[in-house]
């Protein structure tokens, strides 16, 4: 296992290279590099389950390419362990990666997909049960290593006792019956990949990627083709399976509740830079700024537009607040400016007619069961540019569309934003 270290990473891609033709003559255009990826630092800890995420074309799955060795570095350093690998094709980076169409070998049943990379390195990175098998098969004379596959798959399907198995089969064969058992695919091995669900197909994929027992897994969004019952279960296992292995993990997605529930740390990323990174619960209590607050929870974090008058009042039309003391020491400079209020929709409740409520007309009602969700206009807020808010209620609580209530915010979770920046304002500390 292994640290991995990216320090100061660029990624450009060139775009609008060509030729164009103008009066019967072609002329050379210039590209313009598009950047993608920029000052990115990370570190990712030995053992370590490291989850990047972020919305769509935000550069995560470059990120991950880059790690691989599939797209080469514009700029910068990776580290794996204590070896710089910029300059290393992937075979030789010691990293298995998942992809998001398990990229399995269709013509290949189950086990020699499971094998195909230790019978490509050679042992390099199997068991050093495997490797001593292997070494002292080279002793003994054996044939060489592409002789070896090729009678090994020549007399695959003869009889069993016609087969050719040499020592370092015999190890690749105990290493994929070992791998295969973790994951609970024995009875699957015999099968082709078009035989398999969607669920058993991740898990060789996975298994493939473990079987080479390399330093650092990479695992660009493997659940995305899962349905929502089969997603939450193979989520369980891939956690459970990291930590029985304790391999380095990179983890790509878009889901953030794969991202909550899944990663040691979260790195938030939007376009090209990583906007925060923590644990799962300190990103969630504590966003860096609006995009983070926006984009980790569901439903998102509301927001409104406030005037802030010290020492502590907040006000939006007919909306008056006094904020906590803990908020008068880092709001001074913002004396009669404007202020962005977060609320994250479980931190509203209904409350009674009051200024420091919010009065509301219900526009939508999601009642799921165990709670229940509101979609809520601001009442006096224009119709052109209606301010909406999502509410989390008790699931016992009738509720009817049109309905007007009030809702009160709690105060020890309020968010506050400068709206220049876009930064939060951290309470009891100076901005």
């Amino acid at each position: 296992m292994a640290k991995v270290v990216l320090e100061n990473i660029y990624k450009s891609f060139q775009k609008g290279a060509g030729t164009r033709q103008e009066s019967g003559h072609a002329y050379q255009t210039n590209a313009h590099p598009t950047a993608v990826l920029r000052n990115i630092n990370l570190t990712v800890g030995d053992g370590e389950f490291m989850v990047l995420v972020g919305p769509s074309g935000c550069g995560k799955s470059t990120l991950l390419r880059l790690l691989a060795g599939l797209e080469e570095l514009t700029g910068g350093n990776i580290y794996v362990g204590d070896r710089l690998v910029n300059e290393l094709p992937p075979k030789e980076r010691d990293i298995a990666m998942v992809f998001q169409n398990y990229a399995l070998y269709p013509h290949m049943s189950v086990y020699d997909n499971l094998a195909f990379g230790l019978r490509r390195t050679g042992g390099k990175n199997q068991e050093p049960q495997v490797r001593n098998q292997k070494t002292a098969a080279q002793a003994s004379g054996n044939l060489p290593l592409w002789a070896e596959n090729l009678l090994i798959e020549t007399t695959r399907q003869l009889p069993k006792g016609l087969r050719y198995q040499s020592e370092r089969e015999k190890g690749i064969d105990q290493r994929v019956r070992a791998i295969a058992q973790i994951l609970q695919i024995e009875g699957l091995l015999n099968r082709l990949p078009k035989q398999l669900s969607g669920g058993q197909k991740q898990r060789v994929a996975l298994g493939r990627a473990m079987a080479r027992n390399p330093q650092v897994f990479l695992m660009d969004e493997p659940l995305s083709n899962l349905d929502a019952k089969l997603r939450a279960e193979t989520r369980s296992q891939i956690v459970k399976l990291q930590r029985q292995l304790g391999t380095t993990t990179v983890y790509v997605t878009h889901d953030q509740t794969e991202a909550m529930t899944m990663g040691d740390r979260i790195a938030v990323m939007n376009a090209g830079q990583i906007q925060q990174l923590a644990t799962p619960l300190e990103i969630y209590n504590h966003p860096a700024n609006l995009f983070v607050a926006e984009f980790i929870g569901s439903p998102p974090m509301n927001f409104l537009p406030v005037q802030f008058k010290a020492p502590l009042l907040i006000t939006y039309d007919q909306f008056r607040l006094t904020l906590p003391a803990v908020w008068e020491s880092v709001l001074q400079s913002y004396d009669g400016r404007k202020l962005t209020l977060g609320i994250r929709p479980e931190h509203l409740s209904v409350g009674v007619p009051a200024p420091k409520n919010l009065h509301v007309k219900v526009e939508l009602v999601e009642a799921l069961g165990s709670e229940t969700y509101l979609s809520v206009r601001l009442v006096g807020s224009p119709m052109t540019r209606p301010v909406m808010l999502q509410a989390r209620i008790e699931p016992d609580r009738p509720v009817s569309i049109g309905e007007e209530m009030w809702l009160a915010i709690a105060q020890d979770k309020i968010h506050l934003f400068d709206p220049d920046s876009g930064l939060a304002i951290a309470a009891g500390s100076s901005f």
